[in-house]
């Protein structure tokens, strides 16, 4: 499975010590299949040499083998004086199928390391004097003399360490996208549901509007109805108080009448 984003890995870094040169390599803590890997080469000279060869080769091991990724010549046929510096980056890509375990170093130098003597000759002045050779001390002259030898050294170091997939890794990412997929039903039907709630509370709330709108029509109904019964009653009671009146008066205007009848006429 291809990597295509990753997290920034912490930057660390580790030295190995030749012969002629101390070499600082620096590099990401941490790699994933797939994924380009960049070290920095850092090489100083502990004395005057000439570089013959600065080679610095990657590896990872596979089980019992180690799988060589990259090559780099970081210095060929260089004089340095002590102290003087390299600086050179060295790339190599993880393969996708890399197992989890670490990348490795293997820095070489091959040095030509200048020596120098002294040698001299000698002379010895004399004089002929026909019977013998006088010979006095000799002198001799001291001239340098340059010379070199050859000299290589390894050293190893362990650099990022690859965070390959396992078989657990596999099962657990298996797992948890299984799960990913439940949540995101899960979070779909929810969404549905909260759709269909608010549906019905949207309905709730007109038929409450509805009823809240007819529980005032009938209050306002039963208010009228109320009103009308009081005035009915009140009409009841003024036309018994007018029924009576004119019962009463009627009945009089009957008594009157009768007594007017019931007089002796006078002729």
């Amino acid at each position: 499975m291809s990597q295509s984003a990753f997290a920034q890995a912490t930057q660390v870094s580790s030295s190995v010590s030749l012969t002629h040169l101390n070499v600082q390599l620096s590099y990401p803590s941490e790699v994933f299949p797939n994924q380009n890997v960049t070290v920095s080469v850092q090489a100083t000279a502990k004395d005057r040499a000439r570089i013959l060869s600065l080679e610095v080769r990657i590896y990872y091991a596979d089980g019992n083998n180690l799988r060589l990724l990259s090559t780099t010549e970081i210095a060929k046929n260089m004089m340095m004086e002590r102290g003087g510096q390299i600086n050179r980056d060295v790339q190599a890509t993880v393969p996708l199928d890399a197992p989890r375990t670490s990348l490795i170093a293997v820095v070489s130098e091959r040095v030509r390391e200048i020596y120098h003597f002294y040698d001299y000759s000698y002379y010895y002045p004399y004089y002929w004097n026909y019977s013998y050779y006088a010979y006095y001390p000799y002198y001799y002259y001291i001239y340098p003399t340059y010379g070199y030898t050859e000299t290589t050294d390894d050293a190893i170091a362990a650099l990022s360490y690859i965070k390959a997939t396992t078989p657990e890794y596999v099962s657990l990412q298996s797992e948890y996208q299984m799960l990913q997929r439940d949540l995101n039903e899960t979070q779909t039907e929810n969404q549905r549901l909260q759709q269909d709630l608010q549906a019905q509370r949207d309905t709730i709330n007109e038929k409450n509007s509805m009823i809240s709108e007819l529980n005032d029509r009938i209050a306002s109904r039963e208010s009228m109805i109320r009103t009308l019964e009081v005035l009915a009653a009140v009409l009841v009671v003024i036309i018994a108080f007018l029924g009576g009146y004119l019962w009463i008066g009627k009945a009089k205007r009957s008594r009157q009448e009768s007594s007017a009848s019931e007089e002796p006429s006078t002729t």
